[in-house]
């Protein structure tokens, strides 16, 4: 494992991940108000909240905990273990983490128009979980762009062999 791989970049991206599943597992994303029925001379009183694992479509909430989880996993093996071979979309580990974000957040926007409602009843782990994944997005994208930038420019020229000044045998 070599940590000098690891740039700031990498621990952006990943801190992004393990904020969105943390997000998805534990934060509020509906919130139901309270509610009291009174049945004789007893009051039951009743309020609620979900996460975005919970039921009803707890699935798309799972899918979505996996999804940046494998962005985690994607990025430590490219940069702690460069030698280990996993396969790549389009050979490129940066667009695997594109498209794992990406599909985060598909599963994130499904559960959300599954359970459309009231606005009033979106909890705080909704709204930071949608600008966690926007991020994430970003910063995916930021990070394939700049690869294939790179990757798209020329190769520098080899060195003039018989240059004034330069130690080697004269041309001819």
């Amino acid at each position: 494992m070599n940590w000098d791989n690891v740039r700031r970049e990498d621990w952006i991206v990943g801190g992004l991940a393990l904020l969105l599943a943390l997000d998805l597992l534990i934060l509020s994303w509906f919130s139901f108000p309270s509610l009291s029925i009174t049945i004789g001379s007893t009051t039951i009183g009743a309020s609620g909240s979900l996460t975005a694992t919970d039921a009803p479509d707890g699935w798309l909430g799972i899918l979505a905990v996996i999804a940046a989880l494998l962005v985690i996993l994607d990025l430590a093996l490219e940069r702690l273990s460069p030698e280990t071979e996993v396969p790549a979309i389009e050979g490129s580990r940066t667009t695997t983490r594109f498209v794992l974000a990406g599909a985060a957040a598909v599963f994130m926007a499904l559960k959300f128009l599954f359970h459309l409602g009231h606005f009033s009843n979106l909890g705080i782990g909704f709204w930071l979980g949608a600008g966690l994944v926007g991020a994430l997005l970003y910063f995916t994208a930021q990070a394939r762009n700049a690869e294939g930038v790179a990757s798209s420019r020329p190769a520098e020229p080899p060195a003039q062999a018989g240059r004034a000044g330069s130690a080697g045998p004269p041309s001819a």
